[in-house]
């Protein structure tokens, strides 16, 4: 069993790998945590995060953090845990030393300190094959401060009013994140309530503090979180929105304002008036929405009447969803 002094050790051949190497020397005491952090970011690491020698001791924690949350989330749940755990950046065992961090994954994991330790060790050696690939192309917005990492949407049109359900993991890309600012449109036709048609509640993981009218179409709703989060930590939550308007658009589609990583999205029609043409909207500009033009990818209503898709990496900026129409 390997003792306090040596806790960054790992096995020889994870000597060969430059982000092992520099991983394991973050991961000693509190991990990222840790005072003097931005002393103890090797080449390889701040090369692969786009610290320079200009940062200041916050900005390399931010870029630092921020990059290896996003890789993590990349691993498999298992490794994931390991490497979030021995990084310090778990926020039910972040602030503690590495020995009770790794004593702790050992309870969760429901196995000895010593497997646990092996698991962090296949953890680091996966990020270093992660960190060796090209970096993302970040998308600086003024919305920054968190971002999407999976959204899934399931819209009801079997019900009267429609109903939809939104829930979101997102990260936190600044401490002390203690709301957001969620927008959303229900578009309106000329001569409508000039006021919003759109309530919306939160179902978990916060509450609505604030509805803020923005224009006859659009609202914004304010969500306080349970607790501020820290940078880099994760946080889930529902909403359910209800459009007051009888008369809606025929779509629904995500418009990234921000990062977003992975979006789903199932629509379930009434079975008793199904759309007779469906179909996928992959990263289109608004003005194809609007003009109604079939993207060519049709999609099939299954028996039930849902439709079900998926989208990764999506542009800000950008629609993605479905669209349909009940003519010839």
């Amino acid at each position: 069993m390997p003792s306090a002094g040596n806790e960054g050790v790992g096995t020889t051949d994870d000597h060969n790998l430059p982000f092992v190497r520099e991983l394991n020397e973050l991961r000693r005491g509190r991990g990222l945590d840790a005072a003097d952090l931005h002393q103890r970011i090797g080449p390889c690491l701040r090369a692969a995060c786009a610290i320079t020698e200009t940062d200041q001791p916050a900005a390399a924690r931010r870029k630092l953090v921020l990059r290896l949350t996003e890789l993590c989330g990349r691993l498999p749940a298992d490794l994931k845990l390991a490497a979030l755990t021995a990084l310090g950046l778990h926020e039910e065992a972040a602030g503690e030393f590495l020995d009770r961090r790794i004593s702790w994954l050992a309870s969760v994991l429901d196995r000895d300190p010593r497997t646990a330790r092996r698991r962090i060790d296949l953890a680091f050696r996966r990020l270093d094959e992660l960190l060796g690939a090209p970096a993302r192309r970040g998308e600086e917005h003024p919305l920054a401060g968190w971002y999407v990492e999976s959204m899934k949407a399931m819209l009801h049109l079997d019900h009267d009013p429609p109903e939809l359900r939104e829930e979101r993991r997102i990260v936190a890309e600044a401490d002390e994140l203690d709301e957001l600012v969620l927008p959303f449109s229900v578009p309106a036709a000329p001569g409508t309530d000039p006021l919003p048609g759109i309530t919306a509640d939160a179902l978990f993981g916060g509450e609505i503090v604030e509805v803020r009218p923005v224009s006859v179409s659009h609202a914004q709703f304010v969500l306080r979180l349970p607790s501020p989060l820290r940078l880099g930590q994760r946080h889930e939550y529902g909403i359910r929105f209800t459009p007051r308007r009888a008369e809606l658009r025929p779509y629904y589609v995500m418009t990234p304002l921000r990062r977003c990583e992975a979006f789903s999205v199932r629509v379930r029609f009434d079975r008793a008036a199904p759309p007779a043409r469906v179909w996928r909207l992959n990263g289109v500009p608004s003005r194809v929405i609007d003009d109604g033009a079939d993207s060519g990818e049709a999609l099939t209503v299954d028996r039930v009447g849902e439709v079900g898709l998926e989208f990764h990496d999506l542009h800000q900026g950008l629609s993605y969803g479905l669209q349909w129409s009940f003519g010839d």
